[in-house]
């Protein structure tokens, strides 16, 4: 029984129902049930035969009692802001009933110093921002509406409903037909509810993908489904939820869009990750000391257990919250939020102990290689390649990464500071123009210089997660005169050695003597020179006299760029980083590589370190059609190398072909490998890896790994081996031979196991 997992189970009620349940309190909740409900009392969002349910949650659940107090207490301060009063006198009012005549006073006093004076306008501050104050005066209106004479009550909706109309339908959806949607509601206007409920679902729609990601970017995800004055948006599904509408909790995209939200739109230490408009101020997860300011991300279990676990690390890990302090406000709507009806009888609670940062993950449009140690200092690196549509504030960053490590953000996309804003530090202007529409303001692959022409690309095709070498690809061929392939391997630390990443670029121009440009954006103020056109170091400091970039964490954190392909010229170009108020001065590199028969292969390390994180030793390699480079951390040696795929190459006792080999030794002795291509093999007597008729993605350590296939006939070589396991399932032996095994691959993902006579 789990049931702020499981939302057909009441586990952590019925345990705190268990424990606490005295005997005078079992009578008073007993009573609360037996006592007929107010004649007339019975509103058409929120219905009365709840309040017994809620009453005995608020007694025998230390949550919700704690919601209780704090509705009560919210109410006494008398006035404040409307969610404030609406919610908390409306939520006192149904818990507190022998005090409600104080509860519909303050309400209605708000409704004629606010809501009647309110102005809407065509704005998003005048439009999206107030529409959450209409939606808590709505249900606040709905419970108290039998209590008021026809005067008032006309008076009240007359306002309410004037206001609601007033609202824009065509611009921050779905804030205006959402509320419209919820008025129907309440004057039990079915066929206009009904219209409206469809185009809800298509505005509600159109703010993610099917994976989860949401085209306006991480930074508006956030603002716009866990933000507490965003209601209209984030909470209207679960009032339709609570009122048996039961399609929005169980809908696929809704799902994947929280786990993303809780899971990925911001690295493992809280701050964002730097796609589309997003801002730079802090870390999103509003919590006013104990208490958590956001309701939505207290019920991200109405999604799913991961989505849960995920922002339990938001609240734990990132906000600092601890399970004994931590609070809900006494909202209506929050309470709705969490315990749900009584017919369904799925309360929710929190539990901080059950915080877990989200994995690796790979999404159609985004991806994510996450450190494999539970900490706010992992290493997180993503890349954003969106398929499809797109929203006004995504960017122009197709295939752009971002990376943060070590408790910072350590290389930035351009952000946003409001629409039309230029940002000035330090005597330097970076305009409007320059930031939100010209790629090179991200960390992107341009060809010839020319800034994308679209703002999203082809989404990531393939990739290999849950090992100590992960790996995805994302592609671009809209956005560019050409074709893109961006290939990311994160080395995890293992085997005593710290994690960093690989990235190799694969580019097929349109134009014979193209030239490709790959900017890096480090966030800091200097980028120096370790060794030119090969190696760049940056350390994330403020510097002197200037007010950025934002530091999180008392780490000396630094990144090593190294360039395992030499490019024909390095640039260090400047642009003012945006961070709301801290603004800074930057330096950025622009890397220009030359093209052979319009293509380029380009391989560039970023080892991210601190001062309890020692960067490798890097060493570039230029072997044939092959370059990389040799990364040594004291016994441990790895290779990392590049191609167009179609040479085969050598490097002491490995030989391989592929456009990507990553191997690692341990004193001389192979420990594991990845390979996207269609050979690998080391040693020499009895050599380790394989060889396939079509190009794979191939990760082996000892003789467990996974592969990445389109379908295609694959040899397996390792000491002794007598067959292959897929997903635990024996595969049909083509050939064999003294250590080698010969197997048909379908098309997808498997985990693979060899079967040896060691075994």
């Amino acid at each position: 029984m789990m049931c702020r997992k499981q939302l057909n189970a009441t586990c952590r009620f019925e345990r705190h129902f268990a424990a606490s349940m005295s005997l005078n309190v079992f009578l008073a909740s007993f009573i609360y049930l037996i006592l007929p409900l107010p004649h007339g009392f019975a509103g058409t969002i929120i219905d009365t035969a709840d309040y017994p349910y809620w009453r005995k949650l608020a007694l025998t659940s230390e949550m919700y009692g704690a919601m209780k107090n704090s509705a009560i207490t919210i109410a006494n301060r008398g006035d404040g802001e409307t969610r404030d009063v609406m919610g908390a006198n409306a939520l006192a009012y149904i818990l507190d009933p022998a005090n409600k005549s104080k509860y519909i006073d303050a309400i209605k006093k708000k409704f004629e110093t606010r809501i009647r004076t309110m102005k809407i306008g065509t704005g998003a501050a005048t439009s999206s921002v107030p529409s959450h104050e209409l939606l808590h005066a709505l249900l606040a209106l709905d419970v108290i509406r039998d209590e008021l004479d026809e005067k008032d009550l006309a008076s009240y909706e007359y306002d309410l409903k004037d206001k609601i109309f007033k609202l824009v339908t065509t611009r921050w959806k779905p804030h205006g037909i959402a509320m419209r949607m919820m008025w129907y509601k309440y004057a039990n206007d079915a066929a206009n509810f009904a219209a409206a409920k469809e185009q809800y679902d298509k505005d509600l729609a159109i703010h993610f993908f099917p994976d989860g990601y949401s085209p306006a970017g991480n930074g508006y995800v956030i603002g716009r489904f866990n933000h507490i004055g965003r209601g209209a948006k984030n909470s209207v599904f679960d009032l339709m939820e609570y009122m048996g509408y039961n399609e929005y909790f169980s809908n696929p995209g809704l799902r994947n869009l929280h786990e993303f939200m809780y899971g990925y739109a911001s690295a493992p230490f809280g701050a964002n990750m730097f796609y589309g408009d997003t801002r730079g101020s802090g870390i999103p997860w509003a919590i006013n000391r104990s208490e958590i300011s956001t309701p939505t991300i207290a019920r991200a279990a109405r999604f799913s257990e991961d989505a849960y676990k995920w922002a339990m690390w938001k609240l734990k890990e990132q906000a600092g919250l601890s399970q004994g302090a931590a609070t809900l406000p006494g909202y209506l709507l929050s309470y709705v939020m969490m315990a749900g009806s009584a017919s369904k009888n799925t309360p929710i609670e929190i539990d901080l102990n059950d915080a877990e940062m989200a994995p690796s993950r790979i999404f159609d449009n985004y991806a994510a290689l996450i450190g494999n140690i539970q900490s706010k200092d992992a290493l997180y690196l993503s890349v954003l390649s969106m398929t499809e549509k797109v929203d006004w504030h995504a960017q122009y960053e197709a295939n752009s990464i971002g990376l943060s490590g070590y408790g910072e953000r350590i290389l930035r996309n351009s952000g946003y500071d409001g629409p039309d804003n230029d940002v000035s530090a330090e005597g330097l202007t970076s305009s409007w123009d320059f930031i939100k529409f010209n790629s090179e303001s991200g960390n992107v692959l341009m060809v010839d210089g020319e800034k994308h022409s679209s703002k999203f690309g082809n989404g990531i095709t393939e990739g290999i997660v849950g090992t100590d070498i992960e790996y995805f690809r994302a592609s671009n061929k809209t956005a560019i005169k050409g074709e893109h392939f961006r290939d990311v391997v994160f080395v995890q630390a293992a085997d005593g050695a710290n994690g960093y990443y690989v990235v190799m670029d694969h580019v097929t121009a349109d134009a014979p003597g193209a030239e490709i440009n790959i900017v890096w954006h480090p966030n800091t103020a200097i980028v120096k020179t370790v060794e030119d056109k090969k190696h760049y170091r940056s350390e994330l400091k403020v510097k002197e006299g200037a007010s950025g970039p934002v530091l999180y964490s008392k780490n000396k954190v630094s990144l090593d760029t190294f360039l395992g392909t030499t490019p024909s010229s390095v640039e260090k170009k400047e642009m003012v980083n945006q961070m709301r108020g801290r603004h800074y001065r930057a330096e950025y590199l622009y890397n220009t590589y030359p093209t052979a028969n319009q293509k380029a292969d380009i391989l560039t390390l970023l080892f991210p370190g601190d001062q309890d994180h020692a960067i490798g030793d890097m060493t570039q390699i230029i072997s044939g059609a092959y370059s990389g480079c040799r990364i040594t951390q004291g016994s441990v040696e790895d290779v990392a190398l590049t191609s167009g795929g179609t040479a085969s190459g050598t490097n002491e006792t490995e030989s391989f072909q592929g456009v990507n080999v990553v191997y690692r030794k341990l004193a001389g002795e192979l420990v594991s490998y990845f390979a996207k291509g269609q050979s690998f093999q080391s040693g020499q007597d009895i050599p380790t890896g394989f060889q396939a008729d079509e190009p794979v993605a191939v990760y082996m350590k000892g003789p467990m790994g996974k592969i990445s296939s389109s379908g295609t006939l694959a040899t397996f070589y390792y000491p002794g081996i007598s067959a292959v396991l897929l997903d635990g399932n024996t595969v049909p032996t083509v050939g064999a031979g003294p250590n080698w095994s010969q197997i048909q691959i379908p098309e997808g993902n498997f985990d693979v196991e060899f079967i040896t006579t060691n075994r």
